[in-house]
């Protein structure tokens, strides 16, 4: 039997693992149990000779293995009391299976020995396809001993096979679509993409059906060299330089250095189209002449000829920059821009700036502008260039932070002003107290806001600031009407000390323990790190740094959407969960079954979008109620019923972003959030027409 290279490589992790992996037990340790099974075939059919692993859950240490009888029987004893998982190589190679029927290990359920006992664990495999084939050089012969991955494009699982003597490959894959790539030449790391390309975005998609072959051949790419020489813009040439050699759209080359004479060799580069860019340490350039990646010129490097360039770097030259307020025209004193600040003066020179045009980022340092891109400036060499960009006035919040107790002055508390129904956990804060507890939130557009404080330190708790102390409602935080251009004073922030909440997440219906449940008191960004907590596989949680408040506590999971405590749809309507400080509240959450919406996400013509998120929000709160990315230009999610919904979007056509509240008119006409009624069960279709325009 000949083992594929994926299987190989996990027997090597075996030895390693076994070595290292921390709680493996003897076989004869006391107090242990035994896991045991059958492993078929797709058809039903006994699998003989298949692999089985026992795995740690957490890190995925081996703990134990073995291999399936002629039946496809196996055991595993001795294994101490406590979760693991399980995982499947079939004896014909391919990708590993997980218990039950996951293609992911991180989706593996997990399993639970008992001491004295035997947990069974009977599996059946998923039945694969194969992708085969065979790699040829130009001249024909096959190319031996050559790694060839296959990735697949909906989960980026990636199967191995390496070439035979004959040059043919042969690999068993899960059914989906996939990518085809190997790096030909030993020692450069460049990946060359069947068919015949250099970059992944150009490559070819292959699909994968059950229980058939998908011929996929290729011809090596032939090899060329490319040579050129660095100069400063009066022709002195620039030693150590650092020369890097990509693909068009960045997905891959070779890198070197220019030598004291300035000139660069890359020996060995698949033949292809590629873009140059040289970095000095204090300044990049892109050849010919040019200064982003997008606009430089294409380098051809043909099969057997050494292609040569020349760069020079551009000449440079200064901006001064003096902004002004964009509603009264006044100039505002304290900026930043690029690299350098005004410092009080109302300027800011920049300079050693390529010829050419570039963007500038203004912003302030107190909060009382908003922050822009200056476009296209022309710099233009040994020259000065002067411009006068105008700065959107914001409204600021000031107020200071104290101990509640004592009226110490606290650093390091942030705060976020949240309009109505924008309340959400972020993953970072631009406004932060000082050492005198003072802080400044802003800029902000012209509204009604209310702030929520969360401390970096973890002896205070998160709270929204009421007029008299923290609270954990929102609706009893204090309302601040804030007008652009202007400072308002906000209620002192009083910080009390924290406690926590802990419990256990389970399945309603079944009683089972739900495992990376997110836990928070507020929804964040799918996608985004934020500070929250996860159930662990026993379905336990811990949700730390609260304020002693009642707080109303949500639980989110794809399979059940997003639920408050009480099992409530909205924050508003949660039953709260009451902290003490120093203190752990227990609450437990047992998650009822979802009801579903879906949809088509389209343009006005009907053209699918290609990526991105669609979000339900609830009506009551804009809290998130269910996310689900967009494929094919459909979305299906589980949501909580009975609620009024809208939708946000995030989505993607190709290379255009489009993000927004989705809006339908109303009776007079004006567009505006469109409501949708999810039913306590059943399923909600909402068609979402999203304009381009």
């Amino acid at each position: 039997m000949r083992l594929s290279l994926l299987r190989r490589a996990g027997l090597v992790g075996l030895v390693v693992a076994s070595l290292v992996a921390p709680g493996a037990i003897p076989a004869q340790a006391a107090e242990t149990g035994t896991v045991s099974g059958r492993l078929t075939t797709s058809t039903g059919a006994g699998a003989a000779d298949a692999t089985v692993y026992v795995y740690e859950p957490k890190n995925f240490f081996v703990v134990d293995r073995t291999d399936t009888d002629a039946d496809g029987n196996w055991s595993v004893p001795g294994l101490a009391a406590g979760s693991y998982a399980v995982g499947f190589f079939r004896a014909e190679g391919g990708p590993e299976q997980f218990y039950r029927q996951q293609t992911s290990r991180w989706d593996a359920e997990r399993i639970t020995v008992t001491a004295n006992e035997t947990t069974t664990v009977d599996e059946q495999l998923i039945a694969t396809g194969t992708i085969r084939g065979q790699i040829r050089d130009t001249a024909g012969n096959p190319v031996v001993e050559l790694m060839v991955e296959a990735t697949r494009l909906d989960t980026y699982e990636v199967t191995y096979a390496r070439t035979e003597p004959d040059g043919r490959y042969q690999m068993p894959t899960w059914a989906g679509t996939y990518q085809i790539s190997f790096r030909p030449v030993e020692g450069l790391w460049q990946s060359q993409y069947v068919p015949g390309k250099l970059d992944k975005a150009e490559a070819g998609q292959y699909t994968v059906t059950a229980g058939s072959e998908t011929v996929v051949d290729e011809t090596v790419l032939p090899t060329g060299s490319l040579s050129g020489t660095l100069t400063s813009a009066t022709g002195k040439p620039i030693a150590n330089a650092y020369v890097g050699v990509n693909t068009v759209n960045m997905h891959g080359g070779v890198d070197t250095r220019t030598g004291a004479d300035g000139t660069f060799t890359v020996p060995t580069l698949l033949a292809g189209s590629y873009k140059i860019m040289f970095d000095t340490g204090s300044r990049q350039q892109f050849y010919d002449g040019k200064l982003t990646h997008e606009e430089a010129d294409v380098v051809t490097v043909q099969g057997g000829q050494t292609t040569t360039v020349t760069e020079s770097l551009l000449g440079t030259g200064s901006v001064q920059v003096s902004a002004v307020d964009s509603v009264t025209g006044a100039p505002i004193a304290d900026f930043c821009a690029h690299t350098g600040c005004s410092n009080g003066t109302g300027r800011v020179t920049i300079t050693g700036l390529p010829e050419g045009r570039h963007d500038l980022y203004l912003y302030t340092n107190t909060g009382r502008y908003f922050a822009r891109d200056l476009l296209g400036v022309q710099v233009q060499a040994n020259q000065t260039t002067r411009v006068s960009p105008a700065m959107r006035p914001g409204a600021v919040i000031t107020t200071t932070v104290v101990d509640a107790q004592t009226g110490a002055a606290l650093p390091n508390v942030c705060l976020a002003a949240f309009l109505p129904k924008r309340a959400a956990l972020l993953d970072g804060y631009n406004r932060c107290s000082n050492s005198a507890g003072q802080i400044s939130v802003g800029p902000l557009d012209t509204g009604t806001y209310k702030l929520f404080a969360n401390p970096q330190q973890t002896t205070y708790g998160r709270q929204w600031v009421g007029a008299n102390g923290g609270t954990g409602d929102e609706q009893q935080a204090v309302s601040i009407s804030a007008t652009a251009g202007t400072v308002v004073t906000g209620p002192q922030v009083r910080m009390d000390r924290a406690g926590t909440i802990s419990g256990t997440v389970t399945d309603a219906a079944t009683g089972a323990p739900l495992r990376d449940v997110f836990v928070s008191v507020l929804t964040g960004h799918p996608g985004l790190g934020a500070e929250d907590a996860t159930t662990d596989e026993d379905g336990r949680y811990t949700l730390t740094k609260l304020g002693p408040y009642d707080w109303p506590v949500v639980f989110g999971s794809r399979p059940y959407g997003y639920q408050w405590s009480g099992n409530a749809a909205s924050r508003f309507t949660a039953t709260p969960v009451t902290v003490t400080t120093g203190g752990t509240a227990t609450y437990d959450m047992a998650m009822r079954a979802a009801s579903r919406a879906t949809g088509a996400v389209t343009t006005p013509d009907g053209t699918p979008f290609t990526g991105g998120f669609v979000i339900a929000r609830s009506a009551d709160t804009g809290d998130i109620a269910a996310a689900d990315s967009v494929e094919n230009g459909r979305f299906d999610v589980p949501v909580l019923g009975q609620q009024q919904v809208y939708f946000t979007y995030e989505v993607t056509l190709g290379e255009e972003s489009y993000s927004g509240t989705y809006q339908l008119p109303d009776a007079d006409g004006v567009p505006r959030a469109a409501l949708f009624t999810v039913p306590a069960s059943g399923t909600l279709t909402a068609d979402l027409v999203i304009s381009t325009s």
